[in-house]
């Protein structure tokens, strides 16, 4: 999975404590012709894991890893704005904290 959140993904996260983790299963349909473009696109997004897609019919299923709830809501807004997306159903929702990531700081990668 590519979670190499960008700076105003992460941002309000308390440093030094455990970190929230939200997870969600989202289907996103596809015009069936540019499924593989969109698939593509949506693997390049911080936080996004492409996990199965269906050419013909256009549909792909994704899990997206995010620090917030705020932050969750936004990223599957922005699976929205990529061309040849028809829709984006979130079907599944955890919320929870990952102890192993509290640590005194959160790197952060620059770029993908």
């Amino acid at each position: 999975m590519n979670t190499g959140w960008p700076e105003w993904l992460v941002a309000g996260q308390p440093k030094g404590e455990e970190i929230a983790v939200n997870l969600s299963g989202i289907l996103v349909v596809a015009m069936p012709e540019r499924c593989e473009e969109v698939a593509e696109a949506l693997a390049a997004l911080p936080g996004i894991e492409v996990y199965q897609k269906d050419p013909a019919s256009g549909k792909i299923v994704v899990v997206q890893e995010a620090p917030t709830i705020e932050n969750e809501a936004a990223g599957a807004r922005a699976l929205q704005n990529i061309p040849g997306v028809v829709s984006v159903s979130m079907v599944y929702h955890y919320f929870g904290e990952d102890p192993s990531l509290g640590s005194s700081s959160v790197s952060v990668p620059t770029s993908h």
